[in-house]
């Protein structure tokens, strides 16, 4: 028995833009958590410019601060991926994150195109051929 072929989401316009309000709302959250990320670094690296390479000796005195920001950054990191891998369960997929950057597979002209968003636009608004990116846009 053959398997069905199964491939990438194909949306229409129309689908797309549904989407809309999923992608803000999953960008809102990875700013939130880059902005934590970004506070973590800080400390981290504050700790590693006071002590050195000492901070990793256990008898250092900010050695369990340095391992909390650690320890941090890492589930900060994963949290990160796992808001970004919602895109993919919709999907699409992510070509930026500062500026969010999405594009979802469409059909123009009976061929195979992105469908292109960028955070601040209210609805796919622009299209590209699969192999150009943003500078190769075309208003839809």
């Amino acid at each position: 028995m053959r398997r069905p072929m199964v491939g990438p989401r194909v949306y229409t316009v129309e689908e797309a833009n549904e989407q809309v309000p999923d992608l803000v709302r999953i960008f809102d959250t990875a700013d939130g958590i880059r902005e934590k990320m970004k506070r973590a670094k800080l400390r981290l690296n504050a700790l590693e410019v006071i002590w050195g390479e000492k901070v990793h000796d256990e008898a250092c005195a900010d050695h369990g601060e340095y391992l909390h920001y650690v320890r941090e950054m890492k589930a900060l990191e994963e949290g990160f991926q796992k808001v970004l891998e919602d895109v993919n369960q919709l999907g699409g997929v992510v070509k930026g994150v500062e500026p969010a950057l999405v594009d979802v597979y469409g059909v123009r002209d009976g061929r195979l195109v992105f469908l292109c968003w960028q955070r601040g636009e209210k609805t796919f608004a622009h299209w590209h051929h699969i192999d150009e990116g943003f500078a190769g846009r075309h208003p839809i």
